[in-house]
């Protein structure tokens, strides 16, 4: 069967919203892609934008998703083998972002007062606690290594944190110091995209800010602004959605629009057409757009490729960028067809503003719909162990390296299938012949070794006499060809 690719949305609360669409509790929906199908949804939730996460099924272990409740010290998490929530955890204090890593190990959260806290999943441990900005942060985003960590914050900066340094700091004194820092911006960074290949090997980012710019930045020490981008004057990014190849992104603004911004051009540019025509010879390929840092001119982006005339809230492509979704203000998700941009179909699942939007593909342990293949998917999701989740530490009072305790869940039936693939299929004696007494067998090779001994020392005898008889031999020939002399 194909992968399926789902949905995954949230919203926040909304108190303009109408009395109608208010009875609808918040919850976090699945729909499908293609069919834009309700798959499964969790109740009950409602969480600002940058605060939610959800964690693959990996290793043998379950997955689920984890978001912060909105405006309570809370966070929910829900296992994708069952539709209620499955616990409750509480924070330190209010969260303004929330996320996890990819490899599922970390959980970080920042604050009001520019605190981060990062967690362990399987323990709870609060590994690190320190102040990363002096304003709000605003977002937090893993690399898809999870060996990064970035911070944005309404101090207009970007900070970025090695996890490895934060989990185990070689000094105690630069705990929680940024590996580095993106400054350029001017007003309040309000997101930050990345690239599949972005991680502790370097790189490309891209960060949107109130100063109504997009930068690209490398992720490679010392961290150089590459391109500033800059989106028409009265327009607010709000949300960006990178190409998986990096071909391109998308920028979205308060005001509606969606800006669709190619990192690739054809070489030759204006005046190429005339160099041909008078015979010269120009490289019809492509180049990469800017790369020039700071002492270039930002690269004016002008004609939004789509224009819905409602505050855009969320926004993200398809793994295999056919589709752009994008989530408004109204809590309705538009999808659009790329690279056309025709507009597909329109969901409306929530109540509030769409605060969370992304696609995934199905997971395995999901659990089962109201759809006929709903016993069988039940049955698979079955054979996952729930993902453990321990209470998290609201203050670092201990040290991880002398108190920790992990949850390890072992499969002792798929151990004891290998210990039994290295056992012999049936009992074999020494002689290489089924059953027999091994006794009267070892008795037989004993006597055995003891002939082929005899044998050899027979035919030492034997090799040693014949060299004894050639060098007679020879000795004899040499005395009679002297006398002959």
């Amino acid at each position: 069967m194909a992968p399926q690719e789902l949905i995954l949305s949230a919203c926040s609360s909304d108190p303009s919203s109408s009395s109608a669409r208010q009875q609808a509790a918040p919850s976090i929906h699945l729909h499908d892609l293609l069919s834009s199908a309700p798959v499964q949804q969790f109740k009950t939730s409602s969480s600002s934008a940058h605060s939610l996460g959800h964690v693959q099924t990996q290793n043998g272990q379950g997955g689920g998703i984890f978001a912060v409740q909105e405006g309570k010290a809370m966070l929910n998490m829900w296992a994708w083998q069952k539709d209620q929530m499955h616990s409750k955890l509480h924070l330190p204090e209010k969260l303004t972002c929330f996320t996890v890593s990819p490899n599922g190990f970390w959980a970080v959260g920042g604050s009001p007062n520019g605190q981060v806290y990062l967690w362990e999943l399987a323990s709870g441990l609060l590994l690190a606690s320190f102040t990363a900005h002096y304003r709000a942060v605003t977002s937090l985003s893993f690399t898809s290594d999870s060996h990064l960590l970035l911070s944005t914050s309404l101090d207009s900066s970007t900070h970025i944190f090695l996890v490895s340094k934060l989990v185990d700091p070689e000094d105690p004194a630069t705990a929680g110091k940024p590996y580095g820092s993106l400054t350029d911006h001017t007003l309040a960074v309000r997101g930050v995209g990345l690239g599949q290949t972005a991680g502790s090997a370097g790189g490309r980012c891209w960060t949107c800010s109130d100063d109504g710019t997009v930068k690209l930045w490398s992720l490679h020490p010392p961290f150089a602004l590459l391109t500033t981008f800059s989106l028409p004057p009265s327009s607010t990014p709000t949300c960006l959605a990178i190409d998986p190849s990096e071909r391109f992104f998308y920028v979205s603004t308060t005001q509606g629009d969606v800006y669709h911004i190619p990192l690739f051009r054809r070489k030759g540019g204006i005046g190429s057409g005339a160099l041909e025509s008078a015979g010269m010879d120009v490289d019809s390929g492509y180049e990469a757009v800017g790369g020039g840092g700071n002492g270039v001119a930002p690269i004016k982006t002008e004609g939004a490729v789509i224009s819905i005339k409602t505050p855009i809230t969320s926004l993200a492509l398809s793994i295999s960028a056919t589709h752009l979704l994008v989530g408004t203000s109204e809590g309705t998700i538009q999808l659009y067809a790329l690279p056309s941009h025709q507009h597909l179909r329109t969901l409306s699942p929530h109540a509030g503003p769409v605060a969370h939007l992304s696609t995934l593909l199905r997971p395995v342990d999901l659990v089962a719909s109201s759809s006929a293949s709903g016993a069988g998917l039940a049955s698979k999701a079955d054979q996952w162990p729930i993902m453990e989740v321990k209470a998290f530490e609201r203050m670092k009072a201990r040290s991880p390296q002398h108190t920790q305790e992990v949850t390890i869940r072992l499969q002792p039936s798929s151990m004891q299938a290998r210990v039994d693939g290295l056992r012999p299929r049936e009992k074999r004696s020494i002689g290489g012949q089924k059953g027999g007494d091994e006794k009267a067998q070892l008795e037989a090779l004993l006597a055995e070794n003891k002939k082929l001994k005899t044998a050899l020392d027979k035919a030492g005898k034997i090799n040693e006499r014949m060299w004894n008889g050639i060098v007679d031999l020879r000795l004899a020939q040499s005395y009679d060809d002297a006398d002959m002399s």
